[in-house]
């Protein structure tokens, strides 16, 4: 999801849902399995999850997962696709909902907002997460503007490491990775944004 207005994104996900098609695919992002493989299933967020390939991976694997989207057919797809999961469609702004329960898990895949958009979902993701969970971003890098695939999008909506890590550290988290990565695809080169960070677990109790 991008900071492109709710009537967009409900545009593009409308008509990928009545053709029968998907904007993302069906597949979930690489580099989110991979981080989540180690995991012990247990309650995920997936905030902005479009049409949520994030989510419904995490509840095949046993996760309980909470999935918010602003759109409407974004929402609508994830709970079609989700019935007979432990999957929670729900429709919310990234930058104001935060979950209803501890997760031990939060997602931001692809969420392009500009920065203090971007600041506030990560600080809602933090608020969301138990003592312990753990947050994984993944953004369109703003040096794909110079040396990546550019193509159409603003370069206010893409973001930089020294951002994310300021964003999570200013909410609370441990930042355990963050950093860039170019990512080969059929169109070129690509550069993501990573990060990793965990809510604290408070011992003084």
């Amino acid at each position: 999801m991008s900071s492109r207005s709710r009537d967009f994104w409900e545009g593009r996900y409308r008509t990928a849902a009545e053709a029968g098609t998907s904007l993302w695919g069906d597949a979930p992002n690489g580099w989110i399995a991979e981080r989540v493989a180690g995991l012990a299933p247990g309650v995920a967020v997936d905030i902005g999850a479009g049409e949520g390939r994030n989510a419904l991976a995490l509840a095949r694997r046993g996760w309980r997962v909470i999935a918010t989207d602003f759109s409407p057919a974004a929402v609508e797809g994830m709970r079609a696709a989700g019935a007979g999961l432990p999957l929670e469609a729900v429709e919310a702004d990234a930058t104001t909902w935060t979950a209803p329960e501890p997760a031990d898990l939060a997602v931001l895949c692809y969420l392009q907002l500009r920065p203090e958009g971007l600041a506030a979902a990560i600080a809602r993701a933090a608020e969301s997460l138990a003592p312990g969970g753990v947050l994984l971003g993944i953004w369109h890098d703003r040096e794909d503007v110079e040396r990546g695939l550019a193509g159409t999008m603003d370069p206010a909506i893409r973001t930089t490491p020294d951002e994310t890590r300021a964003a999570a550290e200013a909410a609370g988290l441990v930042v355990e990775l963050s950093g860039r990565r170019d990512r080969e695809t059929a169109a070129g080169l690509a550069c993501d944004c990573l990060l990793i960070a965990r809510r604290p677990v408070d011992h003084t109790g």
